[in-house]
């Protein structure tokens, strides 16, 4: 490995994350700063009274769902009418059993593949808009969600320990409103699976293979990471305020954020950081339906279908019912059919490569990425700068062993949540794993561009583009290609390209070198590409007439 920091360009980023995110249109690598208010942008709350408090629980140990989340919704509507603020009052929150019980009725397959019923399939929409209604109302803090989204397998490692006041104080009152039906206990999502990153992996299966369930999935995704971002948020803002109010200190407070959603999700003892990340990156092969597997019992079968067999009818031959008599055999022998058995996933390497072409996995990857960012949001706050390296070094290491069409899903994607310096850190370290050991070592060509962390037009040119891949792979030159591609992007929307015939010489013999080092695999041993090597070889050559373009346009910029 080269001895540069790889993760140097967010480890010295003092404002790695901001609410209000630096987006490609940036003119800095760097992150701008937040403006922060001292008071919450949240409503206050209050417990639910106590005799609506009953009627809720009533409805929903009795499975009247439907009718228990309508009361929820219309209590909220009411508390978010008196917006006078003489007349304002704090909404009322339900427990946080109420809550948990409702995230798992919009995922359930009795209410969602497997309902049968019209007003079972209007369950999980009705349930996640009353969430979403009250998490934009009241806050995550206020409604309690961080108690209402623990799994009950959860363990806590010593650093956690340290900070359980909290947990320690919702437990008595999960107890207390602890409903009786089964989907709040052994059938809740929170006791089916043993963390969220087990669900994380099941659901982004789900987005290749299972386009059915992946229906479900992904909504509820993007509420949980809307609640984890918003929970960091006001924790953040809670964290500032401490520093506001502490007169004298200059000390970073994290007590608040040491709470927050995600650092309990991540501080588990049993997930570590690389089986956090193979969740992030699961798309349905062996390995990922391996270890991530279904979270409900029989997920994956259909709706049962109903009967085409008739009653026997009564013989009253005076009256003319002569009963089954003059009935056709064979369609009285046919009987009703059963719920379709879900098929097993191919596994063949062709099966896998169609696969990853799945729209949902289209979908996925904005939240793939919107999960990596909250990981490299609360390493670099709460962590170390050598464990934030870390997972930026595995993040690299595995993104580089994704089949193609992944891969250039989450390089090329144009709409990321990242921040600039997260882009060209993982950008740095694909080079770094994709190039030959003998390219040069930026820290060499540009001291203090590295020093800084920064990706600069000369790195460019004299360290990255104008290599081949390390093999003479067509799928590892189309991804060097690919990240040569990002590269120049990221300079380009940044205006921090510094254009020459010399960049441009270099950019023209990058693209050579790379479609030559693939043409001479194939001449030399006479090998015949195969469907994946085609497709490879497709990605190269329209990247490569990408990169001749971005250059073209280039030229504008020359002195």
């Amino acid at each position: 490995m080269a001895s540069y920091s790889p993760a140097s360009s967010v480890s010295n980023d003092s404002s790695f994350y901001t609410a209000v995110d630096s987006h490609y249109g940036s003119k800095s690598t760097t992150a701008s700063s937040p403006v922060y208010e001292n008071a919450s942008p949240y409503d206050d709350a209050r417990p639910l009274p106590s005799e609506l408090r009953d009627h809720c629980h009533i409805f929903l140990d009795e499975k009247l769902y439907g009718a228990g989340v309508s009361l929820l919704s219309s209590i909220l509507a009411a508390g978010t009418s008196r917006r006078s603020p003489a007349l304002s009052k704090p909404i009322s929150v339900p427990p946080a059993s109420h809550i948990a019980l409702l995230n798992t009725l919009i995922l359930h397959p009795q209410y969602t593949t497997r309902a049968s019923k019209e007003e079972h399939r209007e369950l999980p929409a009705q349930a996640l808009n009353y969430l979403k209604s009250l998490l934009s109302t009241v806050g995550p803090l206020n409604a309690d969600f961080k108690a209402a989204t623990r799994f009950s397998q959860q363990s806590w490692s010593r650093r956690r320990q340290r900070h359980s006041t909290e947990d320690t104080d919702t437990d008595a009152d999960m107890v207390a409103d602890q409903l009786e039906c089964s989907l709040a206990n052994s059938g809740s999502l929170w006791s089916r699976a043993q963390d969220f990153w087990m669900v994380l992996g099941w659901a982004f299966n789900c987005s290749v293979l299972y386009p059915k369930r992946w229906k479900y999935w992904k909504p509820w995704l993007e509420f949980m990471l809307d609640l984890m971002e918003r929970d960091w948020e006001e924790r953040e803002r809670q964290d500032l305020e401490i520093c506001d109010t502490t007169s004298g200190s200059d000390d970073v407070q994290t007590r608040f954020r040491q709470e927050s959603i995600i650092s309990t999700y991540m501080d588990q003892d049993g997930p570590g950081r690389k089986c956090i990340l193979k969740a992030v990156f699961a798309h349905g092969d062996k390995i990922s339906m391996s270890a991530f597997k279904e979270v409900f019992s029989d997920e994956l079968k259909g709706p049962k279908r109903e009967s085409k067999k008739r009653k026997h009818e009564s013989l009253d031959l005076e009256n003319g019912k002569f009963g089954d008599y003059f009935d056709d055999e064979d369609a009285i022998s046919s009987g009703g059919s059963q719920p379709p058995t879900p098929q097993k996933p191919r596994q063949s390497r062709k099966a896998e490569t169609l696969g990853v072409s799945q729209p949902g996995l289209v979908e996925s990857i904005y939240l793939r990425l919107r999960v990596f960012k909250l990981l490299s949001l609360a390493t670099h706050s709460l962590g170390t700068a050598k464990e934030l390296e870390r997972l930026y070094d595995d993040t690299a290491k595995l993104l580089k062993v994704q089949p193609l069409p992944f891969f250039s899903l989450f390089v090329a994607s144009r709409e990321s949540p990242l921040v600039l310096a997260s882009e060209i850190t993982l950008t740095k370290l694909l080079f770094l794993f994709l190039l030959p050991q003998s390219h040069k070592n930026p820290g060499k060509v540009d001291p203090d561009g590295e020093l800084e962390g920064a990706l600069t037009t000369i790195m460019l040119e004299k360290c990255f583009i104008i290599h081949p891949a390390n093999n003479v792979s067509v799928e590892d030159n189309a991804k060097l290609s690919l990240v040569v591609e990002k590269a120049l992007q990221l300079l380009w929307l940044a205006d921090e390209i510094v254009y020459s015939k010399t960049f441009a010489a270099a950019v023209e013999a990058g693209v050579q070198a790379r479609d030559s080092k693939v043409k001479n695999k194939r001449a030399s041993k006479k090998v015949k590409l195969d469907a994946d090597d085609l497709m490879a070889e497709k990605v190269l050559d329209n990247s490569a007439a990408r990169i001749r373009l971005l250059v073209s346009a280039m030229t504008d910029t020359e002195d």
